[in-house]
């Protein structure tokens, strides 16, 4: 979509996060600090996004249209939109605090978790919930990079398949990888930050919402 998509996807194929184990939490909010931090330093950015269309917690398996299987993963992108407005109008919020708290969404429940500004340029960490079986079917069909793209500005980038973004992934590539490169002696962090730029060059290939 731009430069600095990036996504964190677990080795263990589950349909969304909330289905994870608990000790994955802890590595996954660790990803989710490095990623903070490249973007803070290496994009200058003062907000973004990072979202999770957690499509397969209700038990689908695949995409109803296009065929593809759900794969959980955490999409970021350094961009400052609010989807909160628009997905409170349709779904229920339920204000979340951290990653870990996924597993609290009851099973056989689709939803979407945005950690991001509002309109008042508040960050917010939210899960939105379905309230009917007709809304579950709506979450589970749903895709949020259109809406980004929209939102931002930039529609035409809105669906992967049909938006090359080779250039793109080269570069964030090469910026993580001077990002990483700059950090003092023994920092930890960035250290962990190699684990990172791998899972998100191997999710590159797949469905990132």
């Amino acid at each position: 979509m731009v430069e600095g998509f990036l996504a964190v996807a677990p080795y263990e194929c589950v349909g969304a996060l909330s289905l994870l184990p608990p000790e994955s939490f802890r590595e996954l909010e660790r990803f989710a600090n490095v990623i903070e931090s490249f973007y803070t330093e290496a994009f200058g950015c003062s907000s973004w996004l990072s979202y999770e269309q957690g499509r397969g917690g209700g038990g689908a398996l695949a995409d109803a249209e296009a065929g593809f299987p759900f794969h959980a993963h955490l999409c970021a992108v350094p961009m400052s939109v609010d989807l909160h407005q628009p997905l409170a109008a349709r779904f229920t919020p339920r204000e979340i605090s951290s990653l870990r708290e996924l597993r609290s969404i009851p099973r056989r429940t689709p939803y979407l978790y945005i950690d991001g500004p509002d309109r008042h340029a508040r960050r917010r960490k939210v899960v939105y919930l379905p309230s009917t079986v007709e809304m579950s079917g709506e979450l589970e069909r749903s895709r949020l990079k259109p809406l980004i793209a929209e939102l931002g500005g930039i529609p035409h980038r809105g669906h992967w398949r049909g938006y090359a973004d080779d250039a793109e992934l080269a570069a964030v590539t090469a910026r993580f990888a001077g990002w990483q490169g700059s950090a003092p002696e023994g920092a930890s962090e960035r250290s962990e930050a190699s684990h990172a730029n791998g899972a998100s060059r191997r999710s590159g290939s797949g469905e990132s919402g």
